[in-house]
């Protein structure tokens, strides 16, 4: 039996802003605070740009309740994946919508099967007629970096971008445009060659496939709909 440990990053905070500054000439006016402030607004830049990357991803399950149709967001939440009613046979995605459409529509109860992200929460239509299990598929937000043995949040291979942009960013702010330039054009080339989440996944050696539904999830049969009428 082998056990696969999960590598976080090889660089901690610590590394990075030794390395940042080092790289710069360890400029005196570049702060520990200061670099610190830039190692994180490099982090949190490489958690919104990299491709699909799993440890960004998160899972939350509400249950409804008669006549309620707000779903309170939960903590960490960055941006929605997918959203899909569990309770249903079989489950179903949940269609976006925007605040006009739901306020412009007649309110009545029934099974959600639309819904709007606003401030900290969903809103639901219809408005749930019963308890129904509504699953979040969602992005979370980043750490974010305060002890200088604390790593990224991301995988390992992205630990030289997270360097090269922390070094960028110290470097305009010391108004070294030359060395900025070069280091922008260092981070852009590290991340074009680091593969996705996706892409390791479509690695595997028995690789991916596609299904084509008969109809649409959720959809009804005519032939139950004929019944009905």
């Amino acid at each position: 039996m082998v056990e696969v440990l999960a590598l976080m990053g090889l660089f901690n905070l610590g590394a990075i802003l030794s390395e940042a500054t080092a790289a710069l000439g360890n400029n005196l006016f570049i702060t520990p605070s200061r670099a610190s402030l830039y190692a994180n607004k490099a982090h949190q830049f490489i958690w919104d740009t990299a491709p699909s990357h799993d440890r960004s991803e998160g899972l939350a399950v509400s249950s409804t309740t008669s006549g309620e149709n707000k779903i309170t967001l939960p903590a960490g939440f960055q941006e929605i994946i997918n959203v899909s009613n569990l309770s249903a046979s079989p489950p179903y995605p949940l269609t976006q919508w925007n605040s006009n459409d739901i306020d412009s529509n007649y309110t009545y109860q029934a099974a959600p099967r639309f819904y709007v992200r606003y401030n900290e929460w969903l809103e639901l239509w219809p408005s749930p007629d019963s308890s129904y299990s509504i699953q979040l598929r969602f992005r979370t937000q980043p750490s974010t970096l305060t002890a200088l043995t604390q790593t990224a949040s991301f995988a390992t291979r992205y630990d030289m971008a997270w360097l090269y942009k922390t070094v960028e960013y110290l470097a305009d702010g010391v108004r070294d445009y030359d060395a900025a330039a070069l280091y922008r054009q260092k981070f852009l080339s590290e991340m074009v060659t680091q593969p996705s989440d996706l892409a390791l996944k479509q690695r595997a050696r028995e690789g991916m496939r596609i299904s084509m539904p008969h109809r649409p999830r959720g959809e009804q049969p005519m032939d139950s709909l004929t019944s009905v009428l």
